[in-house]
């Protein structure tokens, strides 16, 4: 999209016009990428709507020298140096910060390792000019799996990934982990980036949410994926962890605002608290006494030996119900308790 202004001179019949094009950022979270780092930007300048910032984690392979020697040759390409690996999220956030104190209209997360094609970059925009305010580059939309020498394990890792977080989410999205994808302003702006609680790839997840719950539109476009030729992966087991918790975190966080925004979150803790405390007493009492006094092996011959085989299995079913659903009780408020609120370390 593109703004046009007319400016019409009383004496002259000239019609002078303005275009204003919406300008892009490109945002490149970096640590040790000097191999793939300089074809990616340039591959990103090619685009006359776009520039670079480079937020480099203090990396030991010189990654930061590099986009210092690109920048005396270019005005379009930016670097953020930071004292050491403290997580991608935390790097989107400085870069959305500089970003909107530029001024910039759109922002783009891309990574540095060749695994984003950057000529993609036009088609984001597209879609973003048709009422989006984010799009998010797929790798799974129409059912196709559009990866290039993924291997198997990892691809369906991701895909289950990303089926869990939708479903849990309630978002009918593909691909809510892709890091190549594009905000726009006001959407990054709706987002207490102060509040955020993930800093690894469930940031992606967390964000997209947090767009969606502003009522903000998000949309998604195909993209081909091409898995690193060098390097390492930055996936952990920590990081995993945090992809699969941070979806219960965000939607009971969200259902126990609906269901009680005048109560304070000091206080639903407590009571949460108590309420599991109380039920573990009693269940650990009613224990003890079917254990000892109560003799449990008699007391379930009798109730056994006293009723029909019809009236025994519907006991059974009913016992099994109850537990399963004291488990579920048990589990929810431990984590409403724990994740409905909190910010990021």
């Amino acid at each position: 999209m593109c703004t046009t202004i007319l400016f019409p001179f009383q004496d002259c019949p000239v019609t002078v016009i303005i275009t204003l094009m919406k300008k892009a950022l490109v945002i490149i979270p970096t640590y040790n990428e000097r191999e793939t780092l300089r074809l990616a930007i340039d591959s990103v300048l090619k685009h006359d709507r776009f520039d670079v910032l480079v937020v480099d984690d203090g990396s030991p392979d010189g990654t930061a020298l590099l986009v210092k020697d690109l920048m005396s040759k270019s005005d379009r390409i930016a670097l953020i140096e930071r004292s050491g690996k403290l997580g991608l999220g935390t790097a989107y956030v400085e870069g959305f910060r500089w970003g909107l104190k530029k001024g910039y209209d759109y922002l783009v997360e891309m990574d540095a390792d060749g695994s984003h094609d950057p000529d993609a970059l036009p088609s984001f925009l597209t879609e973003m000019e048709q009422g989006h305010d984010l799009v998010i580059g797929s790798r799974y939309l129409n059912g196709a799996i559009s990866v290039v020498g993924g291997k198997s394990g990892r691809l369906m890792m991701s895909k289950f990934g990303n089926f869990y977080a939708s479903r849990v989410l309630g978002m009918r999205l593909t691909d809510l982990t892709s890091g190549f994808r594009c905000y726009s302003r006001r959407a990054v702006e709706s987002v207490d980036l102060e509040e955020l609680h993930s800093n690894g790839y469930a940031f992606q997840i967390e964000m997209a949410y947090r767009v969606s719950a502003a009522g903000y539109r998000i949309g998604e476009m195909p993209i081909i994926f091409y898995e690193r030729t060098s390097g390492s992966s930055k996936m952990s087991k920590k990081i995993v962890r945090e992809a699969t918790i941070l979806p219960w975190r965000l939607r009971l966080g969200r259902l126990l605002e609906a269901a009680g925004k005048d109560q304070g979150y000091n206080f639903r803790t407590i009571i949460g608290f108590l309420t599991v405390i109380t039920g573990l007493a009693g269940g650990l009492r009613f224990g003890w006494w079917l254990g000892t006094e109560g003799d449990i092996v008699e007391i379930i011959h009798r109730a056994k030996m006293g009723l029909p085989d019809w009236g025994w299995m519907a006991l059974k079913v009913v016992l099994s119900a109850f537990s399963g659903a004291a488990a579920i009780v048990f589990f929810v408020a431990v984590a409403i308790a724990i994740f409905a609120k909190g910010r990021r370390k």
